[in-house]
Parts: structure tokens; C-alpha cells; sequence
């Protein structure tokens, strides 16, 4: 992916690209929080984590484009606006999915914090890698619970 396609991947999970009718914008992150819009799509946020890492130098630079922040910022704000605040626009969301949202939203948050700090990736995608991981195990003890 290029930085190019990093950012208008950005742009269509907030909501913030003005295609509206590409499928992009209706099931990308934010898209796919909106009332009756469906399940939750790990993938998205994944795509999110890593169009981060390849504008990691973009986002640690003293002079940042501010559309690219806005992206982040939106994903971040619209998810917790409309799907984890009481009264918040998406009522159909679990406690389990509210949960992973922020867990989510906070991995987005603490990456963009760091990177705007110009810290190492390392420091800055840790909990990313974690949650990467965690993942990964999961689906493995659950592979072998499978076999069993």
C-alpha cells in the first residue's frame, strides 16, 4: 500500500471521503457503526493500524497534513460518540462490541499519540502488536480445542 492509498483508506473509514457512494465509505469503520449498519468488521480496524504504520513518518514530521490527523481524530470521536456514550446513536451494539470498539479506538489513539511525540514504532504500535498477538493465540488455542 502506498502512502497515497494509506490516507484515502483513512479517509473512507471515518467517513470523511466525499465518494459517498463507493462501498468503502458505507462499510468502512465509522460507516459500519452507524444504526443497523451490521456487525463489527476486525479487518477494518486492521487496515486502519496499518495504513498508520505506513504514515507513521508523515504523522511523527513537524509539519503534519491536517486532513490525515482529522481522519484519525474522526474514527476516534465518532466511535465513541455514537456507539459508547450513553444515549449514543447506535443502540444495537453489545456490551462485548462496545468493549472492543474501545479497546480499538484506544490502540488508535495511544499509536497517534506516540507518533505525534515522535516515538520509535516499536513504542508506538506496542499495544497493536499485543492485541496482534493475543489474536493470533486465540485462534490457535481455539484450532486445538477444534482437533480435540
Amino acid at each position: 500500500m502506498t502512502k497515497t492509498e494509506a490516507q484515502e483508506v483513512l479517509s473512507f473509514h471515518s467517513c470523511r471521503n466525499r465518494n459517498v457512494n463507493d462501498p468503502r465509505w458505507e462499510y468502512g469503520f465509522v460507516g459500519r457503526l452507524r444504526p443497523s449498519s451490521g456487525e463489527l468488521n476486525e479487518d477494518n480496524f486492521i487496515q486502519i493500524m496499518e495504513s498508520i504504520r505506513i504514515l507513521k513518518h508523515d504523522l511523527s514530521s513537524e509539519t503534519i497534513d491536517k486532513n490525515l490527523v482529522y481522519d484519525i481524530i474522526s474514527i476516534i470521536r465518532l466511535t465513541r460518540t455514537w456507539c459508547v456514550s450513553p444515549g449514543g446513536l447506535n443502540n444495537n451494539l453489545t456490551d462485548h462490541d462496545q468493549d472492543k470498539l474501545l479497546l480499538w479506538v484506544g490502540i488508535i489513539e495511544k499509536t497517534l499519540f506516540y507518533l505525534l511525540d515522535g516515538a520509535d514504532e516499536e513504542i508506538a504500535f506496542q499495544d497493536y502488536e499485543c492485541y496482534l498477538q493475543d489474536s493470533s493465540e486465540q485462534l490457535l488455542k481455539a484450532e486445538l480445542l477444534r482437533a480435540i
